[in-house]
């Protein structure tokens, strides 16, 4: 799944109902901007006698579409129809640019919003003023008092992270419109009361939690074999750490087949795949984060594996050094995260470790030899990845892998995501392994897809993949796959919400196998080719 699929969002109640408190005794600073378009001067004061919601974004906010374009519905257009909240009081939506950006990214983003009042600053003095630190942000001022003598603005509620309408809406009807004067910001001294023209505080971080939830289920289906995968994730993010963990749980059935091993054998294999990986990440300063991965699972990982299990449990289980497998396994993978370059230079750098107890092959006899069954690989990776302009961002990824009784494999990745248009992004990932003194991979993959207002997504994916022969460990040279070629492609579409986003892949893939006139026929039926229906669904939800 990319990497962000919604807005992250403040955790705990208590700490949200602390900050509206603080909110609802500050005064609103005063200010006179120009609009974007217009150059016509707007000030605060031309709103007495109604609710003002400002809306900070910035043109190159992804984050930012989404939330302007909702609020100029759900807020501005919503409460206009109803002529204002349930206390009559007219409810205004003032959108303002808070950084500096590019004309067309601009228009671009007006287009999708459809904004109707749109302010310039794009210094972010008001963004500084009002306490906000990043984009999206959102204040709600209660500006119902009028005449000279009146009370002043005062801020209602502020959201660094935008929580949906329905908390904006609640404290939009909650204003009555009755005289209440401002008041010093809890557990200060009266004298202190915030002065008109004074920036507010910044929101305090430190209580700032988000959680998220995913749940993700993945299959493929052939003629003869169903793979299905089931993926629960939860994670935690602080303002400088994060923690997630996940299960899950692979079920295989798959129909074994084979005439050389006394004869003709039928039958349906099942399998049940459990794994638990996790991690932690802390960060050591503004630029260097550590994090740590660490996982374990038991059960066969692929259905050729299961199937060569049973092929070899039937060959030789009457042979003296026959044992049954039980394959289990764990890794552990620590990495450093360095910002070389502020929002647009990453570098990852980590070593991994991959302990595997397998199902082996068996050769020769009498006497019978049973393969190694027990693999250690340790491996090393460094990737970059960069924002080279406002619409591309590149990945390059290497890698070193030693496996006990392999060759050393090197792995090659470069990946790159390019705005096409404003409502149009294009990738691309092409990778290519190699291993001594035959197996050599390579792949290549490419996706296009359309966003509405950043709420909707939807798309076309492919993918081309082949390799001259792969050994997997523990098998036995003569059971090696043949050279393989895939073709994979699809529709995608995906909803992205406030707190939620959910997503739908579908497509088919073919697995073509290069099957040489001098080759063992035992493995015909597990090496043959197929025609596959790939399908995932994910849904997250935030909270």
């Amino acid at each position: 799944m990319q990497k962000s699929l919604a807005i992250t969002l403040v955790a705990s109640v208590l700490a949200l109902l602390k900050t509206d408190m603080l909110c609802a005794q500050e005064i609103a600073p005063p200010f006179t901007r120009p609009q974007l378009e217009t150059g016509e001067e707007v000030s605060l004061n031309d709103f007495r006698g109604q609710i003002v919601v400002l809306d900070f974004f910035n043109a190159n906010c992804g984050d930012c579409v989404r939330v302007s374009w909702e609020l100029e519905t759900g807020i501005q257009e919503y409460y206009a129809a109803r002529a204002g909240n349930p206390h009559g009081i007219a409810v205004q939506v003032i959108a303002i640019n808070s950084e500096i950006s590019d004309e067309s990214d601009m228009e671009a983003f007006l287009r999708k919003t459809e904004l109707g009042m749109v302010l310039d600053d794009p210094e972010g003095t008001l963004l500084e003023a009002y306490g906000g630190t990043s984009l999206p942000y959102l204040v709600l001022v209660d500006a119902t008092a009028k005449g000279p003598s009146a009370a002043t603005p005062r801020v209602v509620l502020r959201q660094e992270k935008y929580e949906g309408l329905r908390k904006l809406r609640g404290a939009i009807d909650a204003i009555t419109g009755k005289p209440e004067p401002p008041r010093a910001p809890t557990g200060a001294p009266a004298e202190t009361a915030q002065e008109p023209g004074g920036a507010l505080p910044p929101l305090e971080t430190t209580d700032l939690v988000t959680h998220e939830t995913t749940l993700d289920v993945a299959a493929m289906l052939a003629s003869d074999i169903r793979v299905a995968d089931f993926m629960a994730e939860y994670r935690q993010e602080r303002p400088a750490s994060e923690f997630s963990l996940a299960v899950s749980y692979r079920p295989t059935w798959m129909d074994f087949r084979t005439t050389h091993i006394d004869g003709t054998r039928r039958k349906r294999l099942t399998e049940d795949y459990y794994a638990v990986q996790g991690s932690v990440g802390a960060d050591l300063n503004d630029a260097l984060t550590l994090k740590l991965d660490g996982g374990a699972y038991d059960g066969f990982s692929t259905y050729r594996a299961l199937w060569m299990d049973e092929y070899n449990r039937l060959k030789f289980r009457d042979r003296l050094g026959y044992r049954d497998a039980d394959p289990w396994g764990c890794n552990v993978s620590p990495s450093l995260r360095w910002e070389y370059l502020p929002d647009a230079g990453f570098m990852d750098a980590g070593v991994s470790y991959q302990y595997d107890k397998v199902s082996p092959g068996y050769q020769g006899g009498p006497p019978l030899v049973r393969l190694r069954d027990d693999y250690e690989t340790v491996g090393a990776r460094l990737s970059f990845e960069n924002v080279l302009t406002r619409r591309l961002r590149t990945l390059l990824e290497g890698g070193v892998d030693e496996t006990t009784d392999r060759e050393t494999r090197t792995t090659l990745q470069g990946s790159a995501n390019y705005a096409l248009a404003e409502d149009w992004v294009a990738r691309m990932t092409v990778s290519y392994a190699r291993e001594r003194p035959k197996f050599s991979a390579k792949s290549i993959s490419a996706a296009i897809e359309r966003d509405w207002r950043g709420i909707w997504f939807a798309g076309v994916f492919g993918r081309y993949y082949e390799d001259t022969s792969e050994v997997d460990i523990g098998v036995a040279n003569d059971a090696a796959a043949p050279p393989l070629k895939t073709y994979q492609t699809g529709l995608g579409v995906r909803r992205q919400g406030i707190r939620s986003a959910i997503k739908l892949d579908i497509g088919p893939c073919f697995s073509r196998y290069d099957r040489r006139p001098r080759r063992n026929t035992d493995f015909d039926q597990l090496y043959k080719d197929r025609d596959w229906l790939s399908v995932q669904a994910a849904f997250q939800y935030q909270f």
